[in-house]
């Protein structure tokens, strides 16, 4: 299957890939069975390998929330004929519709009114949910949150930093190792687009930076390198890889919007935090200029109150 020969080819790019090769075994089980439009219960295989890789809950997010969230969007997919654009990720996208995981978030209410400015009544649908992981999406997008039709011009991918999360609570904090297996995850998720909608573009944007939320100085917290930085770098060198080369697949990194050097530390950066407060996710000013200076340009989309 091309999808999982893919996978496998690029995370498979240093000689440390141990579990690398267990998410890809991961990833083959869970492609191994074709999309549906039919609800089907998470897989047996692909939650004992979830389980015995990072010791993870047998299901995705037991939530209800959850749940319910993924079986609205499979529903709103169904009645959805004509989009122009797909937005698939975590938090970080689901902040557009000022939600965590379906409920409104006070604090994301502005990023809402940033994503209406810019993209509100157009054919446009976000379909993200706070805390996901590659694999978590993987399995939404086989169980009920791809398009009915082919036609869709377009989609965003961005997801992957809920996975190092993980890793890093299990102590598998190897660099390479890390950004091999997240990165395999990443590429089955935009594999599982392409064999489902060959004609569609699908812009990949590469994990944002973050901080290290767990010191607790608050200078500490911003810096970079920090315990992240390696395996981010490590995915998006991958993930820039993969996307080389092929038509359909176009791979933004926008990190630049969110970092800026250290003025105390010769050669180092920092969060930039009137973009990224909580050092994790952006706010309304970071996504105005996620939005505004990367992301709509390279989809050759403008704000709807501009294009008027």
């Amino acid at each position: 299957m091309v999808t999982v020969r893919q996978a496998i080819l690029w995370a498979r790019s240093n000689r440390k890939y141990t579990l690398a090769i267990t998410v890809i075994l991961l990833v083959l089980l869970a492609l191994a069975s074709p999309g549906t439009r039919n609800y089907r219960p998470y897989s047996v295989e692909v939650s004992d390998a979830i389980s015995h890789a990072v010791d993870a809950p047998a299901e995705p997010k037991k939530a209800p929330e959850w749940r319910q969230l993924h079986e609205r969007y499979a529903k709103e997919m169904l009645l959805l004929k004509e989009m122009d654009l797909l937005l698939y990720g975590d938090s970080i996208l689901e902040s557009l519709l000022g939600n965590q995981v379906g409920q409104p978030r006070a604090e994301w209410a502005d990023i809402a009114d940033v994503w209406t400015k810019h993209h509100g009544g157009s054919k446009a649908k976000v379909l993200a949910i706070s805390g996901d992981t590659t694999i978590q999406l993987l399995w939404r997008i086989q169980n009920g949150e791809l398009p009915v039709t082919t036609d869709t011009k377009q989609a965003v991918v961005l997801i992957g930093t809920n996975d190092l999360t993980a890793y890093h609570q299990h102590q598998l904090s190897d660099a390479d190792e890390t950004g091999s297996a997240v990165a395999a995850g990443v590429i089955a998720v935009c594999e599982q687009l392409i064999d489902h909608s060959p004609r569609m573009k699908i812009t990949l944007l590469a994990v944002l930076p973050r901080g290290n939320r767990e010191v607790e100085a608050p200078a500490a917290k911003v810096l970079i390198p920090n315990k992240f930085s390696s395996a981010i770098e490590a995915i998006n060198d991958r993930l820039e890889q993969y996307a080389d080369g092929r038509k359909q697949v176009k791979f933004l990194d926008c990190s630049s919007i969110f970092i800026e050097d250290n003025a105390k530390l010769e050669g180092g950066q920092k969060i930039r935090l009137d973009h990224m407060p909580d050092v994790l996710h952006p706010n309304a000013a970071g996504m105005e200029q996620l939005l505004t200076t990367c992301l709509d340009p390279a989809l050759g989309l403008k704000p709807l109150e501009l294009s008027e």
